[in-house]
């Protein structure tokens, strides 16, 4: 009996493992689905023929397949890639902050020991590149949780050589031959304003600069898009400071992030200096957890804005932009009175943030000549962009980007990305069951530590989470191999430094090991670095974000202090979970196994 039992595991085995592998830039790739173009078309069933990186054809779905090619039946419907264009990727592996107040500028959050304790020490400690420099990993961890969600392209890399050609797009560094959107993450300092005379011809060359602006709900704030006081005869002080008007920075190019205290007239304003309709990027949630408030979409509305979406980030942001749709979805109900469509919703996510940096000719549609940046999502009986705005992490089957297909269903993976009988791809661990998700980090083993799993990234980063003054010390001892015969010692030499300064200030002798270059840092020293430098440090290594959004990043959300009345009132997301116990959002392993035959 046992032999038997054997042999037909063997022949199921032989018959799910394609024989060679399915997937190159040269193949041809067939999704059949219902096709939502975003092109005004209604959504209908079609074949979406990719070759390379670009979309063939759109066919219908009863044509013949070319020859060779791979078909993937989805049952499901083909979306554009989502594009997500606010986004500050390095902080991602955190979990949501539990906001201790009430805030009404971005000026009042960032200090405390509720912010120290939960964002900025175990960022600042697992980051950074004198202590367990685990950035790269903390970009890699980003980019899952964003393609997980259906998203293609992000923004808030930084020029991050581990990231410049992997799973998304990164919207700042070269895409489509050409490199023109620029950023900025902080408002107008003193630095940047005695340099913006050298700068801004630079600047007003990107056809599209995303910067924040306005953010927070108080005169403070809004005088960063205009403060008519600004006198520039006089010293800059936090007061006496430019806004975006005053610096002349409001230009066709300009994509403003947040925008949460501007005005009707500020809209107005906008559209009247560039002759074009003002370009936001709208991240409800964190503003929601933030301030309590959001921006005036209606005002903005009434000048003709474009509106695209943004997570902003994992402290107080959501997971992915699938939830953020859902936030606008609660809020366009309960807050706006139905202002949007489910149509114009998605279309913030799509079609808009394509047009904000110039890329409407290449992605955020699904039409011939397009480039293939794709994403497949279970029909949930629902109408067409509904279905988007309802969907889960769990009915995520395929994400493609330029045509390469890098996650979604273990089933689909299988039958792309399998080579000489060896999966290019790992199992999420937290989707075991009857419809595993599958991922393949290793698209470009040239990036930096391209040959990284995602078992690997999250070790690293939870190791780090931890906080174990030991193997921090392994580390900065082990030294930075610079070539075949070269090591050097700059972050063992940074802490030595660091420790001199803290131990004198704390009236403490300092021992002779840090003033020899040679010497080794001990745990204990570097036990007295962290606990002198960063008061309100606390190794968690449970604290390492997940990918899926669920109840307890829901329970995280609903126990901060604006997320319930009198401030998000309505807003509530627990609706959009699947049932408890389901992993697969209401459709069957089956999808996508079938239809593999060319010309079916």
């Amino acid at each position: 009996m046992r032999s038997v039992c054997l042999a037909l595991f063997a022949l199921v085995l032989a018959w799910a493992t394609p024989a060679q592998a399915q997937w190159t830039p040269d193949t041809v790739v067939v999704l059949k689905g219902k096709v939502v173009s975003m092109t005004g078309a209604a959504a209908r069933r079609a074949q979406v023929v990719i070759r390379g990186d670009k979309i063939e054809a759109i066919r219908a779905v009863s044509a013949p397949t070319p020859p060779g090619a791979i078909v993937i039946e989805t049952r499901g419907f083909i979306y554009p890639g989502l594009i997500n264009l606010h986004n500050h990727m390095e902080y991602n592996f955190l979990p949501v902050y539990p906001v201790p107040r009430h805030f009404d500028n971005h000026d009042q959050w960032p200090g405390g020991k509720d912010y120290e304790t939960w964002v900025n020490n175990p960022w600042k400690v697992v980051t950074d590149r004198f202590m367990y420099n685990r950035s790269d990993e903390a970009f890699k961890f980003a980019e899952v949780r964003s393609i997980i969600g259906g998203e293609t392209t992000n923004q808030g890399a930084a020029n991050n050589p581990a990231i410049s050609r992997s799973l998304v797009r990164n919207v700042e560094l070269e895409n489509f031959g050409e490199r023109h959107v620029g950023q900025r993450s902080f408002t107008i300092d003193r630095l940047f304003w005695n340099h913006l005379p050298d700068q801004i011809g630079r600047i007003k060359l990107y056809k599209a600069w995303i910067v924040h602006m306005a953010e927070g709900i108080d005169d403070y704030s809004r005088a960063e898009w205009s403060n008519p006081s600004f006198d520039p005869n006089q010293p800059f002080s936090s007061r006496n400071r430019p806004g975006m008007v005053q610096a002349d920075l409001i230009w066709p190019g300009l994509v403003g992030v947040h925008c949460t205290a501007m005005k009707d007239e500020d809209f107005a304003l906008w559209k009247q200096k560039t002759g074009l309709p003002p370009r936001i990027v709208w991240s409800p949630t964190s503003n929601l957890l933030l301030y309590g408030k959001t921006t005036d979409v209606r005002a903005a509305l009434r000048h003709g804005s474009l509106i695209a979406l943004g997570t902003d980030w994992a402290p107080s942001g959501t997971k992915n932009l699938l939830w953020e749709l859902k936030v606008v979805d609660q809020y366009n109900r309960t807050q706006l009175g139905g202002l949007f469509t489910d149509r114009q919703i998605v279309e913030m996510a799509t079609v808009n943030p394509a047009r904000m940096v110039h890329w409407q000719d290449k992605v955020g549609m699904v039409k011939a000549g397009m480039t293939a940046d794709l994403l497949v999502v279970d029909d949930l009986g629902k109408s067409t962009y509904r279905n988007l705005i309802q969907a889960t992490e769990a009915n995520v089957q395929l994400v493609l980007v330029g045509g390469n297909p890098l996650y979604g269903d273990e089933a689909h993976l299988r039958r792309l990305k399998v080579y000489e009988g060896r999966p290019r791809y790992e199992v999420l661990p937290e989707t075991q069951g009857p419809r595993p998700k599958a991922i393949d980090m290793l698209e470009n083993p040239t990036a930096r530590n391209g040959d990284l799993s995602l078992a690997e990234v999250r070790k690293r980063l939870g190791d780090a989470l931890a906080i174990r003054p030991e193997e921090l010390a392994a580390i900065v001892n082990a030294g930075e191999r610079e070539t075949a015969t070269r090591t050097t010692y700059k972050a063992r030499d940074y802490l030595k430094d660091q420790l001199k300064t803290l131990y004198a200030r704390a009236n403490r002798p300092v021992p002779a090991n840090l003033d020899d270059p040679a010497a080794a840092i001990t745990p204990a020293q570097v036990g007295d670095f962290l606990a002198l430098k960063y008061k309100n440090l606390r190794p968690t290594a449970d604290r390492l974000e997940t990918f899926y959004t669920d109840s307890r990043f829901l329970d995280a959300l609903e126990g901060n202090l604006h997320w319930g009345p009198p401030y998000s009132a309505g807003v509530n997301l627990r609706s959009y979970l699947p049932p408890s116990g389901t992993t697969t959002g209401g459709q069957p392993n089956t999808v996508g196994i079938t239809g593999s035959v060319p010309g079916q």
